[in-house]
């Protein structure tokens, strides 16, 4: 019996020991159950994440981005981060004695974040301008309480911030027409870069630093703003100028720059070459004197290519005012280096114009290896009221002559009749 009950004992010490421990496994089963988990899953510059920005040393304000995802299955009360600031990341600001300092860390205050959800918290820093390509390590501080528990969990999660330089190069340069000329309008000047660095280049406006014979063709057409570049992609900037009129051909080089937050900094060179432009050169005009009213004038203007090029199917135009007209287009063809030759035009001049010095536009276009080009020059005429009325004096002619006539006849017919 002693035995029996001692057996029994044991057993419903044992059966007591098994249900404790259930109870305990239980209890810390239900424990597990409900505990919040913030995590980052990713920190970017910007706050677009499909876009990514590329500070570089020495900005000012830029916007640091950082993910959180509450992977846990309770709510995280209360969340806050304290991001430690060495640098190159900075935050200065001016102390009440007006001196400038800098803080030791930054902290943002998250709020709740359910389940399953992600917050985007956004840091305002400045990178330091002697900063060097690099994946930063920085020890971010988060703190939350997990909802049911209102347990508070503190912890260091390791974060990396890339500062990676993008460096855009100059590969190639070419123009539309391909070849320059001076005067030319409108030229289009193509350059085409390279992201060569290693991280993206965003919010860059380029621009051409115009130095005479060229200038911009419009408002901002030396500029360009270029939004974002990867590493390693290409990117063609297109500038449109125009060249004046007096340039001397030859090699010339334009400076291409980048302007980053305000700061400027020289790409490299853009060469452009100038072709030699056939000029011509005026070397008489006849008749500079011609009168109001006269007709069929065969103004004679002697033109000679003073370049070392020649020009073909060489069109010489007068283009006059109201008071002129007639046959104003000559027609000279190949004109080689050197050589002289006359355009002829027949001019009418109105009989309303007033005496005057009148300027006269000359228009002259050719083709030189396949380029259409032209150039305006201009001549003058002394235009002056004619020496005498044209009209009045033939009449007067017409009358002495009938006149004579009528006397003449008279004194023949006299002798005539005294004879009979």
């Amino acid at each position: 019996m002693i035995v029996l009950r001692a057996r029994n004992c044991l057993f419903a010490f044992a059966v007591c020991l098994l249900m404790a421990v259930g109870s305990l496994h239980y209890i810390a089963s239900v424990n597990a159950i409900g505990v919040a988990n913030v995590v980052v899953t990713d920190v970017y510059w910007g706050t677009i994440k499909g876009s990514p920005e590329n500070p570089h040393p020495g900005d000012v304000n830029v916007q640091l981005s950082i993910e959180l995802t509450n992977v846990g299955d309770d709510v995280a009360r209360s969340v806050n981060l304290v991001l430690p600031l060495q640098r190159p990341l900075m935050q200065n600001y001016t102390g009440l004695d007006g001196k400038e300092h800098s803080r030791t860390s930054i902290s943002q205050v998250v709020g709740d974040i359910p389940a399953g959800q992600l917050r985007t918290i956004l840091f305002t820093v400045s990178i330091d301008a002697n900063a060097k390509e690099d994946n930063y390590q920085y020890d971010l501080g988060v703190s939350y309480k997990s909802a049911r528990e209102l347990q508070q969990i503190n912890k260091s999660v390791t974060i990396y911030v890339p500062i990676w330089w993008g460096d855009l190069r100059i590969e190639d340069v070419s123009t539309a027409p391909l070849k320059v000329y001076p005067d030319s309008k409108q030229v289009e000047v193509k350059v085409r870069l390279r992201n060569s660095g290693s991280g993206a280049v965003s919010n860059v406006q380029l621009y051409l630093e115009l130095t005479p014979p060229f200038a911009v063709s419009s408002s901002g057409s030396d500029r360009l703003f270029v939004g974002n570049v990867p590493a390693g992609e290409a990117y063609e900037a297109d500038f449109v100028v125009d060249v004046q009129e007096n340039a001397t051909f030859g090699q010339y080089s334009l400076i291409l720059s980048e302007d980053r937050n305000g700061r400027s900094a020289p790409i490299g060179e853009v060469p452009l070459y100038v072709a030699e432009k056939v000029t011509f050169e005026i070397l008489s005009v006849t008749p500079k004197d011609v009168y109001i009213g006269e007709t069929g004038i065969v103004i004679q203007v002697e033109l000679k290519n003073a370049g070392s090029v020649k020009a073909d199917s060489v069109r010489v135009q007068l283009k006059v005012g109201n008071f002129f007209s007639g046959t104003l287009t000559d027609f000279l063809g190949t004109m080689l280096a050197g050589e002289a030759k006359v355009a002829f035009f027949t001019v009418d001049i109105d009989a309303k114009a007033q005496p005057g010095q009148y300027a006269i536009d000359l228009r002259l276009d050719w083709t030189q290896e396949d380029n259409s080009l032209d150039h305006k020059s201009s001549i003058s005429l002394n235009v002056q009221a004619a020496p005498f009325p044209v009209v009045p004096v033939v009449v007067a002619i017409a009358v002495i002559a009938a006149v004579g006539y009528f006397l003449y006849r008279k004194r023949v017919k006299k002798p005539q009749a005294t004879a009979k």
